[in-house]
């Protein structure tokens, strides 16, 4: 089952939709994306934009990277899990990092 979604062109596909969606976030600051966030929160709304675009454009970047490689050559599952992993402390960062805003004293 592994093999038959590595080997996909959907990898890519996805990765490129992420990086869309990232630079939309970071750059255009649509927060309405961002599933939960609420402009009544303590985060700015530029701070939030900017955590959760550049992990997105980070993770669909790597994800397109992943699909070409797949697409390429028959991809370890200690790669995937690898991957999977990073994706997954890239998500766990940025909860923390949004959980744990503090303003700069100006």
């Amino acid at each position: 089952m592994i093999d038959a979604i590595l080997e996909s062109p959907g990898a890519l596909l996805a990765g490129l939709a992420v990086l869309v969606l990232g630079y939309l976030i970071k750059y255009q600051e649509w927060t309405f994306l961002i599933a939960g966030y609420d402009e009544t929160t303590d985060v700015p709304r530029s701070v939030a934009a900017d955590i959760v675009g550049s992990l997105a454009i980070r993770i669909g970047i790597a994800t397109a990277l992943f699909g070409v490689l797949a697409a390429v050559v028959s991809v370890p599952e200690a790669i995937a899990a690898a991957f999977f992993a990073i994706v997954v402390f890239g998500v766990a960062r940025a909860i923390y990092r949004l959980q744990t805003y503090q303003p700069t004293p100006a």
